[in-house]
């Protein structure tokens, strides 16, 4: 039985048993982590510039960004089993709202290899822009290790997972705001793909190795053998990617209050607009509160008037009255 057919019979039943009410309703999602989604044919994959733009400028109900309650958990570094021994990471974050939620992201290198030279190869000596490196992000989903399974072994086949990165304080963790600026600092290190300075493997420590630094640093468990950086028994390392972290690092804060700058104008542009909406309903609401008063006042003088009719319809029976009695009284006479 194929594992994406087993992450479909467990959704499957997942949702069964909410509609019977054994379960909690599903969490929410957010456009940039998906709390809820299991894998299936259809795939988000995006850059790590467009991330950093989804996540920053989204805002809530409330003008409130969720990204800055969501919280990295875990990192855990694969490796491929076959062919060029591609490396990948897969990024566990906490739900703001529900503290069991959990969802995966998967980022990683890689190079358009439509695109060559005219030797019909890309040298590991380019830095043409034509070896503009894809530094992307897949949203996989829900972080169950079905669901996670499922997904990668559909993108990559066959792998291994080499260590995992967790950060256990609550109080240090990185948000998921600051890993998509991260993850952008990174690739403007290194904006092109390189064989042997700047490639997956590259792409990989340098991402783990500037949120220790910048988070703390976590506890790692490596499994053996540890393969990382390699290909097959041969080093593949960037001499100067320690020096790559230190200067990703140096400038992340400032990239982040620059964010942050953005995060805050969106908040403030919702509120204003909420305002304004506010605005707008309650003078709608006036208009329609003077359109019944006015109806109100044009029936209550319309039985003002039906009033005074009757007053001087009343006024000329007790007149007729009044001379019906002489004439009887005269006629008496």
């Amino acid at each position: 039985m194929s594992v994406k057919f087993n992450a479909s019979v467990s959704h499957l039943v997942t949702n069964y048993l909410r509609r019977l009410g054994m379960l909690e309703p599903p969490p929410e999602d957010l456009p940039g982590l998906w709390f809820d989604h299991w894998h299936s044919s259809t795939w988000l994959f995006m850059s790590v510039k467009r991330y950093k733009k989804i996540l920053s400028e989204y805002v809530d109900a409330d003008g409130k960004n969720s990204y800055t309650n969501c919280f990295l958990l875990r990192i855990d570094h694969y490796k491929c089993s076959k062919t060029v021994e591609h490396e990948f990471l897969v990024l566990h974050f906490t739900h703001w709202d529900k503290p069991a939620a959990r969802a995966a992201i998967c980022v990683d290198r890689s190079v358009n290899i439509t695109v060559r030279h005219s030797s019909g190869m890309i040298t590991p000596s380019s830095t043409s822009s034509e070896n503009r490196a894809e530094d992307m992000i897949e949203l996989i989903g829900c972080a169950s290790s079905l669901n996670i399974k499922s997904c990668l072994t559909t993108k990559f086949k066959s792998f291994k997972l080499n260590s995992s990165l967790s950060f256990p304080n609550e109080s240090t963790r990185p948000s998921a705001l600051h890993v998509a600026v991260l993850l952008f600092q990174v690739n403007q290190q290194a904006v092109n793909y390189h064989l042997l300075d700047a490639q997956c493997y590259w792409f990989g420590h340098t991402v783990s190795k500037s949120l220790q630094t910048l988070f703390g640093q976590g506890e790692e468990e490596v499994f053996e053998p540890d393969t990382r950086g390699h290909l097959g028994p041969i080093p593949v390392f960037k001499p100067s990617q320690d020096d790559d972290v230190k200067i990703i690092c140096s400038g992340f804060w400032q990239a982040y209050e620059e964010v942050m700058k953005v995060v805050e104008a969106r908040r403030l542009r919702h509120l204003e607009e909420r305002e304004k909406l506010v605005d707008q309903v309650r003078a709608d609401k006036q208009r329609e509160i003077d359109e019944r008063d006015r109806q109100i006042d044009e029936q209550q003088c319309e039985i003002d008037e039906c009033n005074r009719e009757l007053d001087e319809c009343d006024r000329q029976i007790v007149k007729i009255q009044a001379e019906l009695d002489l004439f009887k009284a005269q006629s008496a006479i």
